[in-house]
């Protein structure tokens, strides 16, 4: 172990420099204070252009003032400058000087701005965009503008995103909630339904312009997605001529990649392309199952100790084709494409006893594979006008998302039980196809929009049961189960602004008519039909040019994905098994937002308060099948949920090296089920922070950790995680290329987990043992040159109205 931390050290010490070098920058720093001439008040957010005197029009510094008037920044080299500082209603202030090898600090002092008698016309501001920007809807987070972007995943960047947070276990909460949906360019992706942690994990976050976090979605989003949406927006803009990169990563327990983006611009003509692929080559962790129960009074428990590793590849791609048809019209084409496939072999022995007697004794050997995918084709038209901002909008999209397993057990009995092996296989996919229509219109200070959707959804699975060398024998089974949904909605919304007050409003009017059918037995076929009237309302005031409140109500709903419905039986561990519920109802929730953020050229913050109930929820819960003394999982309509939860973001840059985050939120649930006699409550959170420093010689070195605390479900509570990550990177070539060394977890190998699950009959307790300590490399290297923007659609379609299981057996909700 002393022999890893003294490598890593010596790799580390000998590409990066010192940290005692953290405190002397090589770079000119610029200073000073902007102030009214006549009130001897500071001028705030007051916008600074910096250029070389000799080539005046091009800017090598834009930046604006913090709210009381202090500027600072850095030039590079010596030279002769000018520095032109503007502000609303005020004579341009124009500074020239120069910088020069003896001197590392000009400091302006007070810098006075006289009010401008004449009346202005419309003029236009420029300055450096802010780390965290606000609109009456939604916050962005511009990853652009993060430097540590250059360096890390996706999902390491969103753990600082406001009001999401991400665990040990790299599981994603919106505001402390596994319900919400994410979206790639406004668009839902399959990809990211079905498993979004691996997805985010393996995309470069320098890939990645914005992370949006829409907290009060309005009318023109489906009515699905409770706890918000996350809007991951891709660095789609493209030029004339071509620019792209290639990427590495490899890790020391087992994970590699490699991946290219390629993006290019021919007059009308654009294209981007994004392919990466990764394999995971997971150790053997070991994992102890331990259940309590009771039969005709006698006690009964199950002991099951083994160990279990996975490994296999995924891959993803995606390409969009723009064409302007002309000034006012575009067409776009997208296709998005991922597969994978996944191996997970296992080796436990299992010990049950009665009374603290023997009673049963077999090894368990299995092995699963996993193959997936899905494969999404979306065309879009817009239609703009001279009228800024007023569009029109048709979409199509459809969209094939195949789960496929094959399970095998082979059971080798020790004491009272019997050999056999058992093979069982799950074809099921979802086919979809939705058709959209959008239209958007300013009206001076309001804005209107209108629209209409349809969606048919369908889904199938269909199982196969195979046995051998068991004894009593049994035959073989088959299911065939089809899941077909007619979704159709309309939605009008309306926002306003005037001054620092601001409004958005809209309606949606969304039915879902569905049909259920059992192939083989017709007797259980059934259909069902709902209709909702889904409102939303948000208001806004903004304090000052960096401060504004938000408050919002919406309602959403969550409609169960075919592996919360599929009723396929997962037997593979005959002692614990799990099955999905056709008969689920959608689920409704009423959402209540309160929010507050400040931002300036420093310091970031911002805070949120949210309380949300749900009536029926759906709930996972586990039972005990006394019979057969097995436990058995499955899904149901069961649960009455309300949730009290505050969230804080911090990102402070005090200097140009040196920057803190902190990111985290905590909340309060209760649950109940009167259905299951079942009750929790208490409190849950998750808190992230870290530091950047800025390193000369384009040298980058980044500290963060964790903690997560249990959170809430109504039977199950997981144990408390900590965790704690490092990188160094460094630039070479003129920035082309980034090289990038990472650690994660050194002062610890494994990680325990552990979940338990009870009610009045029975408890259960399952530890796993997880491999957590890794370090590694990522390389990418960028190239190209570029000229002028291509443009994109504004609008396209945005399935977001049902819940996605992990795929397998009776469907894992999404965590």
């Amino acid at each position: 172990m002393k022999q890893t931390f003294h490598l890593i050290a010596l790799v580390i010490l000998a590409t990066f420099p010192a940290f005692s070098q953290i405190g002397k920058p090589t770079d000119f720093i610029i200073k000073g204070q902007v102030v009214d001439s006549i009130s001897d008040e500071t001028v705030p957010y007051a916008t600074l252009r910096i250029t070389l005197t000799e080539t005046p029009d091009n800017a090598v510094r834009l930046l604006a003032c913090d709210l009381d008037g202090n500027f600072e920044t850095t030039i590079l080299d010596a030279g002769n400058y000018t520095m032109t500082i503007q502000s609303v209603g005020k004579t341009n202030l124009v500074r020239t000087f120069t910088l020069s090898e003896g001197s590392k600090t000009l400091n302006f002092g007070t810098l006075y701005m006289n009010d401008q008698n004449e009346l202005l016309g419309e003029i236009t501001i420029t300055a450096q965009k802010p780390l965290v920007r606000v609109e009456i809807d939604k916050l962005t987070y511009s990853l652009q503008d993060d430097p540590e972007a250059l360096t890390s995943n996706t999902l390491d960047m969103l753990r600082k995103v406001p009001m999401v947070t991400v665990d040990g276990e790299d599981n994603i909460q919106l505001k402390g909630s596994s319900n919400y949906k994410i979206y790639i360019n406004g668009k839902p992706s399959n990809l990211l339904s079905n498993n979004p942690s691996d997805v985010l994990k393996s995309m470069p976050a320098n890939t990645v312009k914005d992370i949006e976090v829409i907290t009060d979605p309005g009318a023109k989003y489906d009515a699905e997605g409770i706890g918000g949406i996350i809007n991951i927006i891709t660095d789609r803009k493209t030029f004339d001529g071509y620019t792209g990169s290639v990427r590495a990563n490899a890790s020391s327990i087992g994970r590699w990649g490699t991946g290219a983006y390629l993006s290019l611009k021919a007059g009308k003509f654009g294209a981007t392309a994004n392919a990466n692929y990764n394999y995971n080559n997971g150790p053997w962790d070991e994992a102890l199952l331990e259940r309590t129960s009771s039969f005709e009074d006698t006690p009964v428990s199950v002991i099951q100790e083994g160990r279990s590793r996975g490994r296999g590849p995924f891959q993803y791609g995606n390409l969009e084709l723009s064409y302007e048809i002309d000034t006012l019209n575009l067409l776009t084409l997208g296709v998005n494409r991922y597969a994978g496939g996944y191996k997970n072999k296992t080796e436990y022995d299992v010990k049950e006893f009665f009374a603290d007697e023997l009673n049963s004794h077999y090894l368990r050997n299995g092995e699963t594979k996993n193959t997936y995918g899905s494969t999404d084709l979306s065309l879009d038209y817009q239609r703009s006008t001279t009228k800024k901002d007023e569009l029109f909008t048709v979409s199509y999209r459809f969209s094939n998302s195949p789960d496929n397993s094959e399970n095998i057990s082979d059971i080798i009995s020790k004491l009272n039980y019997y050999d056999y092996k058992q093979n069982d296989k799950n074809d099921a996919y979802t086919n979809e196809h939705t058709g959209q229509i959008d239209y958007t219109t300013p009206l001076e200070s309001h804005t209107i929009e209108v629209g209409g959707k349809y969606i048919l959804r369908q889904s199938n699975s269909e199982t196969e049961r195979l046995y051998e060398g068991f004894n009593p024998i049994t035959l073989p089974t088959l299911e065939k189960f089809a899941h077909t949904q007619h979704i159709y909605s309309a939605y009008a919304g309306h926002a306003f602004k005037a001054g620092n007050f601001g409004t958005k409003v809209g309606l949606r009017a969304e039915g879902t008519s569905l049909d259920v059918q059992y192939k083989l037995t017709p007797e259980q076929n059934f259909d069902n039909t709902y209709f909702d009237i889904v409102p939303n309302a948000t208001v806004s005031y903004m304090l000052s040019m960096a401060q504004q409140f938000r408050l919002g109500y919406n309602m959403r709903i969550q409609r169960p994905g075919i592996w919360y419905l599929n009723p396929y039986i997962n037997q593979v561990d005959p002692k614990n098994i799990s099955y999905g519920n056709p008969n689920l109802d959608s689920e409704k929730s009423h959402n209540f937002n309160l929010n507050y953020s400040m931002f300036s050229q420093k310091l970031n913050m911002n805070a949120s308060a949210s309380y949300s109930f749900v009536d029926n929820s759906i709930e996972e819960y586990t039972v005990i099948n006394e019979i057969e003394q097995r436990s058995e999982r499955t899904y149901g309509n069961i649960g009455k949920r309300n949730n009290v939860g505050l969230f804080g973001y911090v990102n402070w840059r005090p200097t140009t090296w040196y920057n803190f985050y902190f990111n985290g939120g905590a909340n309060y649930t209760e649950i109940t089920s009167v259905a299951r006699s079942l009750s929790n409550s208490g409190f849950s959170g998750n808190v992230y922070a870290g530091m950047t420093f800025n390193l000369p010689k384009s040298s980058r070195v980044n500290f963060g950790g964790g903690l997560s605390t249990p959170r809430i479900a109504l039977q199950s509570q997981r144990s408390t995680f900590n965790f704690h990550s490092m990188n160094a990177s460094k630039d070479f070539l003129d920035k082309k290329l980034t090289v990038t060394l990472f650690a994660n977890s050194l002062f610890a190998e494994r990680r325990k987990f552990e979940t338990t699950t009870s009610d009045i009959n029975f408890s259960m307790k399952n530890t796993n043992y997880w491999t957590v300590r890794d370090f590694g490399i990522y390389v990418s290297y960028r190239f190209g040159s570029l000229n002028s923007s291509i443009r994109k659609i504004s609008r396209g379609i945005t399935n977001d109205d049902s819940i996605q299981g992990e795929g397998g057996s009776g469907g894992q909700q999404q965590q």
